[in-house]
């Protein structure tokens, strides 16, 4: 690893979040600072075409202004609650590859981490909850206490980021 090492984290849905995280390499260990969070609110009352077309956009955004990226990570996965949240999720997938493959950017699948790995990087238990979640990424990144998610989409993002960094050892 680079003294500087950029991650895009991803938390794919229907209105998916973006986070920005930076890895500096100091003697006293690791530093991970937090560059960017954001997500892409669609209207579930808009043709799908237009909700992937502003996901496909705001990942061109995040990607063009916060880029270049030593790795990008998401969320794996595999099943909604129902078909038509099944179609949703992985039409989201689709408008963020094709942005990413803009760039240059593919995911690899060993850089996906499934629901319960990213929640056990966060809180420590697979088994957390949104706010907890929350809680363990504000935690690790020492977050000031007014800083705020605006969305749960977000702050998953971010602990989709740690789950990349915790596994691969980083920190």
């Amino acid at each position: 690893m680079s003294e500087t090492f950029r991650i895009l984290a991803l938390d794919i849905s229907a209105s998916p979040g973006f986070a920005v995280l930076e890895v500096k390499t100091l003697k006293a260990g690791p530093r991970v600072s937090l560059l960017h969070v954001d997500h892409a609110r669609t209207d579930a009352s808009k043709p799908d075409s237009e909700r992937y077309a502003y996901i496909e956009a705001k990942t061109v955004q995040v990607v063009h202004e916060y880029g270049p990226f030593d790795e990008v990570v998401r969320e794996h996965f595999t099943k909604g609650r129902s078909k038509r949240a099944t179609q949703l999720v992985f039409g989201a997938w689709a408008a963020v590859d094709s942005a990413l493959g803009r760039y240059g950017y593919a995911i690899a699948p060993d850089n996906e981490y499934t629901p319960s790995a990213v929640k056990k990087a966060a809180t420590g238990k697979g088994t957390a909850d949104k706010d907890e979640v929350e809680a363990g990424v504000r935690a690790k990144l020492k977050l000031a206490d007014d800083f705020v998610f605006r969305t749960d989409d977000e702050s998953d993002s971010v602990a989709v980021g740690l789950a990349y960094l915790i596994e691969k050892g980083t920190i």
